[in-house]
């Protein structure tokens, strides 16, 4: 099984929901779960992680075309983290499969690096990987959260799914990866672009997107780089952007 996706819900919209770099989608969304009697959702879990077959290296590419075999004849189409860079990458590829897209801070360092926190982060990251050793997860995981410049600890020994995750991490370059912009930009969908409000970096690149997108910007406080497990805050504005176009699956 080269990827998995988990059906919530039975009838309205549909909506596909990509997980990011640490952790599976029904975990990463399970504060969506809720508004599964209005919205229909398939909730995917890219390859390399939960009960999938083991991967050789992270292949964003490789995981947005799987988005769009799941993407079907159309959905709406929701991304976190890297998950957003997955999600852009499948709307650059059928834009007409699209019926809105949700980008929740994703990791376009690349696009934003001449400003001055995006750079930090980015080299921070950069630095880590050279020096870091890839058999220590724990280490590696450590690393990488402070270079985010995110206050989370970690427990003494990682989480099976946690432990899992990581070793994808370790073959990820999260400072180089790329997006379509111009062929979203272009596209006729509705845009939504969300942040946490916590990472002056993620801000930025929160800010850059939807000045490219020319849509508003949304900050969500309360749950850091995962905003949407802040919850109703976050399904209300999921909502009302979904009900913002007619157009459903």
């Amino acid at each position: 099984m080269d990827f998995a996706v988990e059906v919530w819900g039975e009838s309205g919209a549909r909506v596909v929901l990509v997980h990011g770099s640490l952790g599976v989608g029904t975990a990463a969304f399970a504060e969506q779960k809720s508004l599964a009697d209005v919205l229909r959702f398939d909730v995917v879990t890219r390859r390399g992680y939960g009960q999938t077959a083991p991967i050789d290296a992270v292949d964003v590419l490789a995981d947005a075309r799987d988005v769009v075999a799941v993407l079907g004849d159309g959905a709406h189409l929701v991304g976190t983290s890297m998950g957003g860079i997955v999600a852009m990458n499948a709307a650059g590829l059928r834009p007409d499969l699209v019926h809105s897209l949700t980008v929740i801070e994703p990791p376009a360092f690349a696009l934003c690096y001449d400003v001055p926190a995006v750079a930090r982060v980015s080299d921070a990251m950069k630095a880590h990987w050279a020096k870091a050793d890839p058999d220590d997860l724990h280490g590696f995981v450590t690393g990488f959260i402070a270079a985010l410049e995110m206050d989370m600890a970690l427990p003494p020994e990682l989480p099976a799914p946690l432990a899992a995750a990581a070793v994808n991490l370790v073959t990820e370059r999260p400072w180089r990866v790329d997006v379509p912009v111009g062929a979203i930009a272009d596209a006729a969908f509705p845009k939504l672009v969300v942040t946490g409000g916590w990472s002056d970096a993620f801000d930025a690149i929160a800010r850059r997107l939807a000045d490219l997108f020319a849509t508003d910007l949304h900050t969500l406080t309360g749950a850091g780089h995962a905003v949407q497990r802040v919850g109703a805050p976050f399904n209300d504005l999921l909502k009302a952007h979904i009900g913002s176009t007619s157009r459903t699956a």
